[in-house]
């Protein structure tokens, strides 16, 4: 058995979850942000016992696609309301108006709190997030970034390089070689710390390899074994279509 269809009811429907049977000694399933499904589990659970399982766990896995659902088409951060659901730093937020006397945003454990003097100033509201959103993106990226550099890149005698912050459609970052300069997408802070190192760490190693060659991916693997699990993270957990 490499899927099972499991019937979710009129809402969500018949989905496929993937099995995946592996060198493992415990069971793990997951929904992804992608409303996708799997199922890890060592090679000796016999079929009757996955069929069992997730017909038990039909009822979480429902919650969680009608969330991941919910939440889609908020992630591009370009249609602001209070109430809506982000991600940042791979964790899932709610950004709240609140009447206040003065005008500016904090963060508590699963808030993005915007105070506003006007609470009907929705330009205010949000500029103010825009602004914020942008800062906390460029003080994580560049923490990111130093790290990296001061671990891997400064003894092949790089000069640091330049930080920019882009909206992008289709790219989480780029190298601009000549220049020296990397470019991030803001939208990468929805990523936890783990994605957004893969992500700086692929572009660095642009100002060595400029291009997608073997010597590339080898100094990839060798300074982040684990980055193809990493990327895999990002494309599944952050919503697509940033």
């Amino acid at each position: 058995m490499d899927k099972y269809t499991l019937d979710l009811g009129a809402i969500n429907g018949s989905i496929d979850i993937k099995i995946n049977r592996k060198d493992i000694k415990n069971v793990h399933l997951k929904v992804y942000r992608d409303l996708s499904v799997n199922l890890n589990l060592p090679h000796v659970v016999p079929n009757e016992w996955i069929v069992t399982f997730l017909e038990k766990r039909s009822d979480w896995i429902d919650k969680q696609i009608t969330k991941y659902k919910k939440a889609r088409g908020y992630n591009s951060l370009l249609s602001l309301a209070s109430g809506i659901s982000t991600q940042f730093l791979g964790k899932d937020f709610r950004v709240i108006k609140k009447k206040a006397n003065y005008n500016g945003v904090e963060l508590e454990e699963k808030a993005i709190n915007v105070n506003l003097i006007d609470i009907n100033d929705t330009v205010i509201f949000e500029r103010l997030f825009q602004k914020w959103w942008r800062e906390q993106a460029y003080k994580v990226y560049f923490d990111v970034l130093e790290q990296l550099y001061n671990k891997i890149f400064k003894k092949h005698n790089i000069e640091f390089p330049e930080l920019l912050i882009r909206k992008m459609d289709t790219l989480w970052g780029s190298c601009i070689r000549a220049k020296n300069r990397i470019v991030l997408n803001e939208y990468l802070l929805k990523a936890d710390r783990l994605c957004i190192q893969y992500v700086v760490l692929h572009e660095l190693t642009h100002l060595l390899y400029d291009r997608h060659n073997t010597d590339f991916y080898s100094f990839l693997t060798v300074h982040m074994p684990d980055w193809k699990q990493r990327k895999k993270r990002l494309d599944q957990e952050v919503v697509n279509g940033l």
